[in-house]
């Protein structure tokens, strides 16, 4: 008896550690499928970026744009693309909208940093805040996103960018996006991705 004890104990030792590596390596999975997922979204919709050279006569009242603020941990970007999809016919969209990533704290654990996405259901000559649109979570808890925009005309790469200063009036060719996590042991790891814009000079565009 004392025999069988010892082995029930041990096979049982064996079989709740297996247990444990399976679901460390599930959760690692899964982590790691949410982050690439949220890196190609990001890259798709950057790529499909543009400029309408019919904006508007205003700077300050633009239909389409592309604005990049750095911050520490989670970069802002906000741009004009085609990408939007119409998933209900009828409905008041179009195929363009303005997209905006940004950082925001979990509401329920302030310790956790979202990665977020907002997106307008049409190009208003107005803040893209104050158009209506749908804002869900990308990416849960992450540490930090970077963009960097690189500047074709000057050959060289940019932290921030804003297409409504004067003579900044065109997209960067390629944007490198980095994405930093913690995996199940509390190690931080980054992914990164290059989205390579096709519409880099104003397009005649009035949708």
């Amino acid at each position: 008896m004392a025999i069988l004890a010892t082995l029930t104990t041990l096979m049982w030792s064996a079989f709740s550690q297996a247990a444990r590596s399976k679901k460390r390596i599930e959760s690692a999975q899964d982590r790691t499928h949410t982050v690439r997922v949220a890196l190609l979204r990001m890259a798709r919709e950057i790529e499909m970026a543009f400029l309408s050279e019919n904006n508007t006569i205003s700077i300050d009242q633009v239909r389409t744009r592309l604005v990049a603020i750095s911050h520490p941990d989670v970069d802002e970007l906000t741009f004009s693309s085609f990408a939007h999809q119409r998933l209900r016919g009828g409905a008041p969209e179009s195929d363009t909208s303005n997209i905006t990533y940004y950082g925001e704290r979990d509401p329920e654990d302030r310790n956790i940093l979202n990665l977020m996405r907002r997106e307008t259901r049409r190009l208003q000559a107005a803040e893209p805040a104050a158009i209506p649109g749908e804002t869900y979570v990308l990416c849960p808890d992450i540490v930090r996103v970077k963009f960097a925009y690189y500047d074709y005309r000057k050959k060289e790469w940019h932290e921030d960018w804003n297409t409504r200063v004067p003579g900044m009036s065109f997209l960067p060719s390629h944007v490198r996006i980095s994405l930093t996590v913690r995996d199940e042991r509390g190690k931080e790891i980054s992914y990164a991705t290059d989205a390579r814009i096709q519409m880099t000079e104003l397009v005649g565009y009035r949708g």
